[in-house]
């Protein structure tokens, strides 16, 4: 049983590779296949939809993608208050790029992740404060996505409006969801919270791992929680509010993105039916099952629409055009500018012979 705890172990790795490829292949398809069952789940066509997205003009495309670029905008804001100095142009490369890994791969999170954490290192961000902006801006991702669905979830029933049944459970889920997050981060953040015990933890069983593999190698996970923690607390408290203003600006211009892709399919949703379906595709997004909950978020919003009275293919399609821009287009978009950064990165670093030590983040 020791050989797979050899890090050259060929058998393993092949393994490893296989499993992965079958993942990723597994969600893919569910993804597509979610997609494709659209129309035949909801009684339409897909020429039908095809037809009424194929009538769009250059200029309402162009409108269109205007405002996804100021969403894009917004999100620095975030991103920018959980790491104090970036600039908006590298703000904006990181969650293009991080986009483009994490909306192929299933769980795509961590890749995403992996290749921020490779620019950060070159513009000089020491692995601490990289792990705490990584913590910092997924916590607010999320529980700006569980907050804002949840409260339109909820808003939407005080008003009266009668939503299918299937949502009470995607209800309650986000809202235990909401209190379990802000309850752990509450005692990660406190000064003897969580993070002191789970970096004990985690050092005494990776350090377990790679004795008993025979490595001499060994890893100290407490400091490095407890320095993130600690840079953690100090943005937090002094960046909250452009961070809370940051998502929830952020939230309003998606759910303009997507009542325009609904008015440009000509699909007339009341502002009612619009909220909803936004929280609800905001609340699919979290789920891991697809890259970026992909095919799940496009179902539910549709069925949401058409269960509250929008006409079927209009929905549809207003629905596939909003994903479309902020889910689809962010792959080749932020590929190209994942290339781009590392090709230009790689001839800037051949041209020096010293690279000077970098201060700042911008």
């Amino acid at each position: 049983m020791r050989k797979w705890c050899s890090p050259m172990n060929p058998d393993r790795r092949t393994t490893g590779r296989v499993m992965k490829a079958v993942l990723e292949l597994a969600t893919l398809s569910a993804s597509v296949g979610l997609i494709a069952m659209i129309p035949s789940l909801m009684g339409m066509s897909w020429s039908a939809i095809v037809h009424v997205l194929g009538g769009l003009s250059i200029t309402t495309l162009l409108a269109l993608l205007l405002l996804w670029f100021a969403t894009l905008l917004a999100h620095t804001v975030v991103l920018a208050a959980a790491l104090p100095g970036l600039s908006t142009r590298r703000a904006l490369l990181l969650n293009l790029s991080g986009s483009a890994v994490s909306n192929v791969l299933p769980f795509g999170g961590a890749a995403g992740m992996g290749l921020g954490y490779v620019m950060a290192r070159r513009w000089g961000i020491s692995p601490a404060s990289f792990a705490s902006f990584t913590a910092i801006s997924n916590l607010w991702n999320v529980v700006g996505k569980l907050v804002v669905g949840s409260g339109l979830l909820c808003g939407a029933t005080m008003i009266g409006v009668q939503l299918p049944s299937a949502l009470s459970g995607i209800f309650a889920i986000g809202s235990a969801t909401v209190l379990v997050i802000v309850v752990g981060a509450a005692l990660a953040m406190t000064p003897a919270g969580a993070s002191r015990v789970v970096g004990t933890c985690l050092t005494r069983v990776i350090n377990g791992a790679l004795a008993w593999c025979r490595s001499a190698r060994r890893v100290d996970v407490e400091a490095a929680i407890c320095d993130a923690r600690a840079i953690t607390s100090d943005v937090v408290a002094k960046g909250w509010a452009r961070l809370t203003f940051g998502i929830l600006g952020y939230m309003f211009l998606q759910a303009m993105l997507l009542a325009a892709c609904l008015g440009a399919a000509g699909a007339h949703a009341p502002w009612q039916a619009i909220a909803v379906a936004f929280g609800v595709e905001r609340l699919l997004t979290i789920v891991p099952l697809t890259p970026g909950g992909s095919g799940l978020a496009e179902l539910g919003s549709v069925a949401v629409l058409i269960g509250l009275g929008v006409e079927p293919v209009t929905a549809a399609a207003g629905v596939l055009l909003y994903r479309m821009f902020t889910f689809l287009l962010q792959i080749p978009v932020g590929g190209l500018s994942a290339l781009v950064w590392f090709r230009f990165s790689r001839l800037r670093a051949g041209s020096q012979v010293a690279l000077p030590s970098p201060v700042s983040y911008k």
